[in-house]
């Protein structure tokens, strides 16, 4: 535990020096700019303003997890890895006494916190712009209020579901040096589910499990299966690439990845996954 927390600490020094943080203010701006000029639009059909509010949320939440938080995590998971690929820090770094294991583990965690941070962004956004177009919609009536906690709890599955995401794409950018490769894979596996959306094979496609926790396509509901797989497929990623991680460059190949954190990485995933689920259950 205790060299997670300095490799941790380390990865968050050195979000100074990259543009990944200011991105979680950022990206999510452009989702909630666009849903502000076409709720402009909007406003104008809506029956109340309750429910004026809730078409915003949702089409902010929609494009956010379909399109723009795969994007977003590709983006990030480059930059994080840019430094050390850049100034070849890498043999440097894998001298230090610490297993080897734990730098892949550090830069899953500081990913995933950042998608978790830009997602919790995009939330406030969204109340932020269903407050002005109502604000600025003369004459409509006041209807239901609006589910604040329904929206946060949909960005938190939004995030747990975007897991698997983070975690194949911590593992492209560790295990290539090329920034053209890492965002060739996010921007390929973005467009590719697009086309995804309405097939069979989209419930279990790992970039369309955002949007498949708002249960928006495939007629059917496919939250629980994406929580589960985006939860557990996350875990057993940052396994597999931890282990791979850990032959990395060395004189001798080293498997420092216990038996113990291979679990532990697995119920960790199991556990968020059923918690998120349980949270689903209750609404």
């Amino acid at each position: 535990m205790n060299s997670l927390l300095r490799a941790l600490h380390a990865e968050v020094f050195k979000l100074r020096r990259t543009l990944a943080f200011r991105m979680v203010f950022v990206t999510p701006a452009l989702v909630a700019l666009l849903q502000f000029f076409i709720g402009l639009n909007q406003r104008k059909g809506a029956p109340t303003a309750g429910q004026l509010r809730e078409t915003v949320f949702q089409n902010i939440l929609s494009v956010w997890a379909i399109f723009m938080l795969p994007l977003f995590i590709t983006l990030e998971t480059a930059l994080l890895t840019g430094i050390e690929h850049g100034e070849r820090q890498w043999k440097h770094l894998l001298a230090l006494p610490l297993p080897r294991h734990v730098y892949f583990l550090a830069k899953f965690v500081v990913a995933a916190l950042l998608a978790g941070a830009g997602t919790l962004v995009l939330c406030v956004y969204a109340l932020v712009v269903g407050f002005v177009l109502v604000r600025t919609s003369a004459g409509l009536p006041p209807g239901p209020p609006p589910e604040f906690g329904q929206l946060f709890l949909s960005g938190l599955k939004v995030w747990v579901a975007a897991w698997l995401i983070v975690a194949i794409h911590s593992w492209v950018s560790l295990r290539w040096s090329s920034f053209t490769l890492a965002l060739g894979t996010g921007v390929g596996g973005t467009f590719f589910a697009l086309f995804a959306a309405s097939a069979k094979i989209g419930k279990y496609y790992p970039w369309l499990l955002p949007v498949n926790a708002l249960n928006l396509v495939g007629g059917e509901p496919r939250d629980r299966l994406a929580l589960l797989l985006g939860g557990l497929g996350g875990a057993l990623v940052v396994a597999l690439g931890s282990l791979e991680f850990s032959r990395k460059d060395g004189d001798e190949p080293q498997t420092s990845v216990s038996r113990r954190f291979v679990v532990g990485a697995v119920a960790v995933g199991l556990a968020v996954a059923v918690l998120a689920m349980f949270l689903q259950s209750r609404r």
